[in-house]
């Protein structure tokens, strides 16, 4: 997902004569310059508008406006403050077109010279700009068009972005180039991005990363440093081609640059860092999502609060907490982020947080059923028809997935790991699309998709997919040989898929002894796999006569979790406490409650409990506090209406 720029530097020089260029800093003195002529009350509510007192900017131009309802500079600057102050686009757009009208009411659509024609062009680029905002790309082209038409320099790396986002490639990447060859540093670092974008969009992956390091070059060799915009899509770029170290290194890079409206490198690092299994550093970069966002404009701050959202409660399903997970995907599904200046398909979104909240939902019911093995029958089938309840939510979530998925190029695309074509869906997430679909469905969408996929190291994640296709389908021998030839090619930067790929294996392995063994190895990394797949360990489970003893592990193995295997991993039940080893004696955990002086079925429930929270979740400690900051609901940033509240 590959962003553009915010919006383009405005200039504005008349065609029949004007030679002084006009900038963003210099605007509100510009309009006092010849073309720019209006009466003191609009100056005064423009330099408002230009100093964002967007709330003081309303109130003066409302006032205005009942006095002098022909004012098209009013006009601007109401639909100037809520586009930016607001981010309500479509009122913006209704005061800009207002503007434009009452403008040439009065002067006609090419104004002279000697008439105001500065507000002309001002009311026109606000206009591409909120068309722009409201993804409405061919009326924003035409409002470029029209620009173009009457004042120099003329808009051509801008045209790019809309005509990529309408898929119309060949045309984006000539204005692009014709940008470029303009020589003017600025449409060159436009077109250089819109070329990153286009290339990643069009499917040429190598000619995206080779784009997306120009654009870097150039913005380092002529501005000293590349945007965080220009890293984050060279970062993605890297990422496509499964260069995951140097992808790291450039969102490094990108935090430390200067905060750009759109992307936010904290949050690619997150999901970075959660492919690699590394969850305490996604955990630090998670939290630095909020803050990044808080220093933004308020307009553009849900341009990827979604994507924020997604990454969160992947976050929180990895660390076995679904319940907080879902209170997220619950607002992910039904509010949709801005997508205006990010390339990727809307419809991948929805797909890739409806398949997050269907594995939160099937988490909580596996995890109901193994909260109440120490209670009595009557709670366990409660427990059990809860359960019941959210898989058929996660039903529900699935179809959803599966609508949004509901076309063959969407469909195909999806297995493309790390391809614009793929979005963001994460590779250890990407399996359980063989349940939603179907195998063989899941099969044909891999056939197709690898027939034209040439990027090395792509066929690991064919091969990891097809493995589970093959387990679900079962042909166990064919499993394991996919799954042996994708831990073979799968770098360690994308660890829980090879834990899938693992897991995948020793579920085809044919007795406990061999599954055990490789099951050991997925518990070091990603111990959580087995609930998220709905799996249980083979164990055997030894303990002391003693009556709380054997409560404890008549409890562990009515769970889920857990299936009596004499070939398994062990269970030590002594002393009120349960310890799980390995085939080599390693410890994988013990609960953290001992009985001192307390028996009984609440005491043996705890201790069920604490086993599974140890036994299954990342060894990395999360707190309530650390959960709440991953939103940003406990700390304390600027006011974000302070800015608009001064006088």
């Amino acid at each position: 997902m590959l962003r553009a720029f915010a919006g383009f530097v405005l200039v504005a020089l008349f065609a029949g004569g004007v030679t002084t260029p006009v900038s963003a800093d210099d605007l509100f003195d510009a309009f006092q310059m010849v073309g720019g002529e209006a009466s003191a009350g609009e100056l005064e509510i423009w330099g408002l508008a230009e100093r964002r007192r967007y709330v003081k900017t309303r109130e003066e131009a409302e006032r205005y406006l009942a006095k002098h309802p022909e004012s098209f500079v009013a006009e601007l600057a109401l639909g100037h403050a809520h586009h930016y102050g607001e981010a309500n686009f479509p009122k913006a757009l209704f005061h800009l077109a207002r503007a434009l009208q009452l403008f040439e009411a009065r002067f006609g659509s090419e104004p002279s010279p000697e008439q105001p024609w500065r507000w002309h062009a001002r009311i026109l680029l606000s206009l591409s700009r909120v068309h722009g905002d409201l993804e409405d790309y061919e009326r924003q082209l035409a409002v470029m068009n029209l620009f173009n038409a009457r004042y120099t320099p003329r808009l051509i790396a801008e045209q790019a972005w809309p005509l990529m986002k309408l898929r119309r490639f060949p045309e984006a990447r000539r204005v692009a180039e014709e940008g470029v060859a303009t020589g003017d540093l600025v449409q060159m670092e436009r077109g250089l991005n819109a070329l990153c974008a286009i290339e990643f969009e069009a499917g040429d992956d190598e000619k995206g990363y080779e784009a997306c390091q120009q654009a870097v070059a150039h913005a380092t060799r002529h501005f000293g440093s590349a945007t965080a915009v220009d890293l984050g899509n060279f970062a993605e770029a890297a990422r496509s081609v499964f260069r995951f170290d140097e992808a790291e290194q450039l969102l490094m890079r990108a935090t430390r640059a200067p905060p750009s409206w759109y992307g936010n490198p904290w949050l690619d690092l997150a999901d970075l860092y959660m492919r690699g299994g590394r969850f305490a550093e996604a955990l630090s970069a998670l939290k630095q999502v909020p803050v990044h966002r808080a220093v933004r404009p308020a307009y553009v701050r849900d341009s990827d609060r979604n994507e924020a959202r997604r990454s969160v409660a992947a976050f929180l399903l990895l660390m076995g907490r679904p319940d907080e997970a879902l209170a997220i995907t619950e607002k992910a599904v039904v509010l949709p982020d801005r997508r205006a200046h990010n390339s990727r398909d809307p419809e991948q979104d929805r797909a890739i947080v409806a398949l997050v909240d269907r594995q939160a939902r099937l988490m909580t019911a596996q995890m109901l059923v193994e909260r109440a093995a120490a209670e009595p029958f009557y709670s366990r089938w409660w427990a059990r028809a809860q359960a019941q309840w959210q898989r058929f939510q996660a039903w529900l979530s699935a179809r959803q997935a599966s609508r949004y998925l509901n076309d063959d190029q969407r469909l195909v695309g999806t297995f493309a790991v790390g391809t614009a074509r793929s979005a963001v869906v994460p590779p250890w997430l990407l399996g359980d699309l063989v349940t939603v679909l179907g195998p063989g469905v899941v099969r044909a969408a891999l056939d197709q998709a690898s027939a034209n996929d040439s990027r090395s190291g792509a066929s690991a994640y064919y091969d990891a997919i097809r493995a589970e296709a093959a387990l679900a389908q079962g042909d166990e021998d064919e499993a394991m040989r996919l799954a042996r030839s994708a831990l073979e090619q799968l770098q360690p930067g994308d660890a829980l898929a090879r834990e899938r790929a693992r897991a995948i294996l020793g579920r085809a392995l044919p007795n406990n002894a061999q599954t055990a063994a490789v099951y050991e190895e997925v518990l070091g990394v990603d111990p959580g796999l087995f609930r998220r797949l709905g799996w249980a360990l083979p164990v055997r489970v030894e303990s002391s006569d003693a009556e709380l003893d054997e409560m404890i592990a008549d409890a562990l193995l009515r769970s889920p979790r857990f299936q009596d295997a004499d070939e398994g991993l062990r269970i030590q039940v002594q002393g009120g406490r349960a310890c799980l080893f390995g085939l080599a004696g390693a410890s994988w955990g013990c609960s953290e409650t001992q009985a001192k002086d307390e028996s009984g079925r609440d005491y043996a429930q705890r201790v069920v409990d604490s086993f599974h929270r140890v036994v299954f979740s990342p060894r990395i400690n999360l707190s309530r506090i650390d959960i709440n900051s991953l939103d940003g609901s406990n700390r304390t940033a600027r006011d974000p209406l302070q800015l608009l509240m001064q006088p």
